[in-house]
This record gives C-alpha cells, sequence and structure tokens, in this order.
C-alpha cells in the first residue's frame, strides 16, 4: 500500500467533493460519510489496505444521482482502489491496453 499516493487521491477527492457539496446534497453526504476515511488518508495513518465494502459511499452515485459528475467518481474511484491496496496487476494491464498510464507501480 502506497500511503503517499493514497495521500494525494484522497486530497484530489475531497477538493472535488468541497466544490460540489454546497449545491448538491448528495455530495455532503458523501462528503459526510467519507470524511473520517479523507482525514486518516491525509494524515497517513491508514496503513492497511481497506475491504471494498467498508468503504462508505459507493451507492449515493447510482441511487443519489453521483454518477453525473464525472470527474467526482473518477477520483472516487481511485481513492477507493489505492485505498484497497493499489492496482492490481490484471488493473494495469487493462489501462495498458486502454492507453492509460498505471498510477501505481
Amino acid at each position: 500500500m502506497d500511503i503517499y499516493a493514497l495521500r494525494q487521491k484522497s486530497i484530489a477527492l475531497r477538493v472535488i467533493i468541497d466544490r460540489l457539496k454546497s449545491c448538491d446534497p448528495a455530495a455532503m453526504k458523501l462528503s459526510t460519510a467519507l470524511n473520517p476515511l479523507l482525514y486518516a488518508a491525509e494524515q497517513q495513518r491508514i496503513r492497511t489496505p481497506v475491504e471494498w465494502r467498508d468503504i462508505p459511499g459507493r451507492y449515493l452515485f447510482t441511487e443519489a444521482g453521483l454518477q453525473q459528475y464525472a470527474d467526482l467518481e473518477h477520483a472516487f474511484a481511485e481513492f477507493r482502489i489505492e485505498l484497497t491496496g493499489g492496482e492490481s496487476p490484471t488493473l494495469r494491464r487493462l489501462k495498458e491496453s486502454m492507453n492509460e498510464k498505471p498510477n501505481s507501480e
């Protein structure tokens, strides 16, 4: 687990959430749900991967309409990937095949 990459992903996600939470109540809910994890990641206190199911907020994208914000959805996905241990070799190969630069090595 790369705690420095996790910190960067957390900061990037928080910036987007902060921009949206004043105009979208679902973004405010996401902020509230994720704040403890974001704070811990920014303080580099998360040292072991977290299970996908233990990361709150994913339902807000489909049930509360947050999928309309592509940048938020992408930042959330990147944060979750890093929080669960980083990119797997399979994900790296998939990104390479899609001409996307892998984020962790």
